[in-house]
This record gives C-alpha cells, structure tokens and sequence, in this order.
C-alpha cells in the first residue's frame, strides 16, 4: 500500500499530468504527497499565479520565484483534493539526484513523474531525467507520459 508519494514537478504538460495521477492515486491509498521541484539557476521569471505565502521564500531570485510558481499552482490544485501534501523547492541544476536525494529525505515510497518520452537513443543524448531516476531510485518509479 502507498502511504507517501513523491511527485516531481518542473511545469510541464507532462510535470502537470503526472501530479493529477499522482494525487488519484493518492486519494485511492489515503497517502500523503510530497511535491518537489527543482528550478535551475539562471531562469527568467514570467508570473503566472500570486505566489502562495508559505511558499514565498527569497522572491528576489528568479530561479525561487520561478521554483515558487510552480509550487503555488501545485498547491492550488492538491488543495481542492485535500490531500495531506508537502512542498519541496530545490535550486539546482541537476533534477535526477535531487529528486532520489528528497525521496530518501522524505521516506517516500513511490516516486511519480512525467517524461516527454524520448526513445532509447534520443533520450541518452537529451539526458533524460525519468531514465536517470528509474536507474538509481531504491523505490518504485512511476512514469507517466
């Protein structure tokens, strides 16, 4: 049975279809979710949604304030779910051993994630963050395209 599902998140389509799957599932085990994203240094800000207080933080970077943008439309939807939930913003530049790192930080059970779903080959030369996950993740790894 799934009791705490991580959920990573970068304001994809496919980010977006994974946290609906993942809250479902969610609501089918009665788990609780962590949801992180891991916004790379650098980034530009557009906004999007009125920042969330709680998930406010240091506005004056634009890797936060893009990082918190996502969160704040995550929060928005998995509060109309009321599912029991927790948000993680990570600045870095390397998603994959961010999200294992929070996986094991958190005693997740189950990571869920989107993916463009590269092939084989293309995803090998795109470095492709689901592949990297699937290969050293020490839990389930649930990929939805």
């Amino acid at each position: 049975m799934l009791k705490k599902l991580l959920v990573a998140i970068d304001g994809t389509e496919y980010s977006w279809r994974a946290l609906e799957y993942a809250m479902a599932l969610a609501k089918m085990n009665d788990a609780e979710m962590v949801v992180l994203t891991v916004a790379k240094e650098g980034l530009t800000h557009t906004p999007q949604l009125p920042l969330e207080s709680e998930l406010a933080g240091n506005v004056n970077e634009p890797a936060m304030q893009v990082g918190n943008d996502v969160l704040g439309a995550a929060k928005h939807l998995i509060d109309q779910q009321q599912i029991p939930c927790s948000y993680t913003l990570v600045i870095g530049s390397r998603p994959a051993p961010e999200i294992i790192k929070c996986c094991l930080k958190e005693r997740c059970d189950t990571i869920v994630l989107g993916t463009r779903g590269f092939g084989a080959i293309e995803g090998l030369f795109k470095n492709s963050v689901s592949q990297a996950v699937i290969e050293n993740a020490s839990v389930p790894v649930i990929v939805i395209k």
